[in-house]
């Protein structure tokens, strides 16, 4: 029994949140205290989910893609990919009043549920691909959509819809830009602005704001310098949804308009110097830094 008791001890430390080197993913624990990682990580199981948000504590364990819907006057559909990282409760188009109906996951029928008033479906970890339709008498105004939802293809009535309406996770159909061709001028472009501020505190911080203006269509961007080297994300603010990936970089959905995102991260050590990286294609060739000194 002693035994048990010190290989759980010694699987809990080498997994722990708390240990100073990085933590092993479950499939790296040695073959005898594989038994024993469900058992050790119960209550922590977003430990492995990407960082999003406004709290590195706060993880979000799904990711969508986007959202494609093609409605008419009578009926429409849905479908919309989604990265799970642990056991989920997703979210679906539709409510109570419109209520989703032959809903697959991964061209299998589902089990949908209600969650106050709004479809929702539990996925472990994976990647999937929902589909569903809706059926109504007449087409409504709006429609409930997952709150989370960056991107959107809509079609109305045959006719592309280029900037879909969404305020406070309704997609409002007829107030929707439908039927208006993309102008040949308008083209995918990503103007981006940095800014620091350096606070040369213990540890030291950097606050990142990323000023960009959006044109063209809605698509994830990938940012390949939010923060400077070896330095850990602590709080995201951001109007769009957006996530730290493992590399560093930051993914956003970005749609038509000007968004700021800000992004304050710390180091671990005592450093001498800060060195600007600005080599990447996406990435602007100067930032503008301020230093905010603190003494002792």
């Amino acid at each position: 029994m002693k035994r048990i008791q010190w290989l759980v001890i010694i699987l809990a430390a080498m997994i722990s949140t708390q240990a100073t080197g990085a933590a092993l993913k479950p499939e790296q624990v040695p073959d005898p205290l594989k038994p024993w990682t469900d058992w050790v990580l119960k209550g922590s199981e977003d430990r492995f989910c990407p960082f999003l948000y406004n709290s590195f504590n706060k993880k979000r364990c799904a990711w969508p893609s986007r959202l494609t819907m093609k409605l008419n006057q009578r009926e429409g559909s849905f479908s919309i990919d989604w990265k799970v990282f642990t056991e989920s409760r997703i979210q679906l188009p539709g409510s109570n009043k419109h209520w989703p109906m032959n809903i697959t996951v991964n061209q299998k029928p589902a089990l949908l549920m209600e969650n106050k008033g709004k479809p929702v479906i539990e996925l472990p970890a994976g990647s999937y691909r929902i589909e569903g339709e809706f059926r109504w008498d007449f087409m409504p105004d709006s429609l409930a959509v997952p709150t989370d939802t960056g991107l959107i293809n809509l079609t109305v009535n045959g006719k592309y819809v280029r900037m879909p309406a969404v305020k406070k996770g309704r997609l409002w159909i007829k107030d929707s830009d439908s039927g208006k061709k993309k102008p040949e001028s308008l083209q995918n472009k990503l103007d981006l602005q940095v800014f620091r501020r350096i606070m040369d505190d213990v540890p030291m911080q950097v606050l990142t704001r990323l000023d960009m203006d959006v044109s063209g269509d809605q698509r994830e961007v990938r940012l390949p310098l939010p923060m400077p080297e070896s330095f850990i994300p602590m709080r995201l603010q951001s109007p769009l949804p957006a996530r730290m990936e493992s590399d560093g970089s930051l993914l956003v959905q970005v749609r038509p308009g000007r968004w700021n995102i800000e992004l304050l991260a710390r180091h671990d050590q005592e450093l001498q110097k800060l060195t600007f990286e600005g080599a990447d294609q996406n990435w602007p060739k100067e930032e503008l830094w301020v230093f905010d000194a603190r003494p002792y």
